[in-house]
C-alpha cells in the first residue's frame, strides 16, 4: 500500500493539514516542523500524487537539470544529491545531456522552461556568453548554476574554488620535486580558465617560469585528452609532470602515456580533479583534487526550491556558494601507500 499523508500524520501526531503544508513549504510551517515531516516522509518513502498537486498549485513539480556529460560519474553523483532534496519535497528531475555543446544547451534550456518549475545548470557555455540566460531570468525563469559559473548572471551559483583546485594540484607536483609541469586544459569555460589560473599562480609562487608550450587544450573528455597527450608524446618534448583539467582528462592522458610504453607514477606524474568514484580503482590510482558533490547538489536543490516558493530575497537570489577543495593523494604521482616518492624528477 502506498504511504499517504495520513500515515505521516499518525507517525508524528500532527494533523494531515500540517503535513500537507510542510511538504508544500507553506510559510506558516516552521523549519523545525518541516524538517521532522520531511525526515519521516523520506523514511516511509512517501510519493505524492504529482497530477493532483500540479492541478491544485499550477506547478509541474518537475525540476530540469542540464549537464555536459552523462557518462561522467561526477554528474551522476550531483544528480543523486539533488534528488535527495527534491524528491522528498515532491519534485522529480528531468535531466538533459548537452554533450559540451553550447547551442544544444540553450535549446534544451528553452524547452525545459516550458515543462519545469526551475533549472539547475552545469553550463558548457563560454563564461561571458550569458545573454540568453539573462533574458530567461528577466522573463521569470528560476535558474541555479552548479559547478560551472557564468559572468554577470544574476542567479545563484554553487561551485568550488577552481583557482585553488589548480593551485593544489600544481603545488603537489612542485612539492614532489618537478620543475617542468604541464597542463591539459579544458574547453573554454570559467572552470577551465580558473584551473589554468591556479596552475600559473602555483608556478609563480615557486618562482617557476610559465611556458605556453607546456599547456595544451584537450577538453574535459577522455577521448580529447587521449589524443592531445598522444600527440604531445610524439613530439618527444613533453613535461613529465601534468595537471589535467579533470579526472576524465587525466584518465585519457594516462591511457596515452601507457600505450607509449611509459609508466604512470614513475615516468610521468599526473593529477586530475573531481575525484570520480572509480579513480581509486584504476590500475594506477589517480591523485586528484576533491570537493563534496553531495553538499554541492543538496545546496543547489535547496536554493532552487526556495526560488520556486519565492522564499529568497533578491540579494540571496544572486548568492555564490563555494565548496572548498582538498587534495587526495594516490599513486599516479609516484607516491605509494607509505607516502614515499617514486617519480623521476623532470628538469
Amino acid at each position: 500500500m502506498p504511504v499517504t499523508l495520513s500515515d505521516i500524520a499518525h507517525e508524528l501526531g500532527l494533523s494531515k493539514m500540517t503535513i500537507s503544508r510542510a511538504i508544500n513549504n507553506h510559510a506558516e510551517i516552521s523549519a523545525q516542523t518541516r524538517n521532522r515531516v520531511m525526515e519521516v516522509a523520506r523514511r516511509l518513502n512517501y510519493q505524492p500524487n504529482q497530477h493532483a498537486r500540479a492541478l491544485a498549485t499550477n506547478r509541474s513539480y518537475l525540476l530540469g537539470m542540464l549537464v555536459p556529460d552523462l557518462m561522467h560519474s561526477y554528474y551522476a553523483e550531483l544528480l543523486r544529491s539533488i534528488e535527495s532534496v527534491a524528491r522528498p519535497a515532491g519534485f522529480q528531475i528531468v535531466i538533459c545531456n548537452t554533450e559540451e555543446d553550447a547551442g544544444r544547451e540553450l535549446s534544451e534550456a528553452q524547452a525545459l522552461l516550458h515543462r519545469t518549475d526551475g533549472l539547475i545548470i552545469a553550463s558548457a557555455l563560454p563564461p561571458t556568453q550569458t545573454k540568453e540566460y539573462r533574458n530567461m531570468i528577466k522573463d521569470g525563469a528560476r535558474i541555479v548554476l552548479i559547478d560551472r559559473e557564468l559572468a554577470n548572471l544574476h542567479c545563484p551559483v554553487v561551485t568550488t574554488d577552481n583557482i585553488r583546485v589548480g593551485l593544489l594540484a600544481t603545488e603537489h607536483l612542485i612539492g614532489l620535486g618537478h620543475r617542468q609541469i604541464g597542463h591539459l586544459r579544458g574547453k573554454p569555460s570559467a572552470v577551465a580558465a580558473d584551473r589554468f589560473e591556479g596552475y600559473k599562480q602555483a608556478l609563480a609562487k615557486h618562482a617557476l617560469p610559465f611556458n605556453s608550450s607546456h599547456a595544451r587544450e584537450c577538453g574535459f573528455l577522455e577521448s580529447g585528452s587521449y589524443e592531445a597527450m598522444r600527440a604531445w608524446i610524439k613530439t618527444g618534448r613533453f613535461p613529465k609532470a601534468i595537471f589535467a583539467a579533470n579526472d576524465p582528462a587525466a584518465i585519457g592522458a594516462m591511457q596515452a602515456i601507457e600505450e607509449a610504453g611509459l609508466r604512470v607514477g614513475q615516468d610521468v606524474a599526473i593529477v586530475g580533479s573531481g575525484n570520480i568514484h572509480y579513480g581509486d580503482m584504476l590500475r594506477v590510482p589517480l591523485t586528484t583534487v576533491s570537493w563534496s558533490r553531495a553538499e554541492m547538489g543538496q545546496l543547489a536543490a535547496d536554493i532552487l526550491l526556495k526560488l520556486v516558493d519565492n522564499r529568497l530575497s533578491r540579494a540571496k537570489a544572486a548568492s555564490r556558494i563555494v565548496i572548498p577543495p582538498e587534495l587526495v593523494i594516490r599513486q599516479s604521482c609516484g607516491t605509494g601507500k607509505t607516502g614515499k616518492m617514486k617519480a623521476r624528477i623532470s628538469r
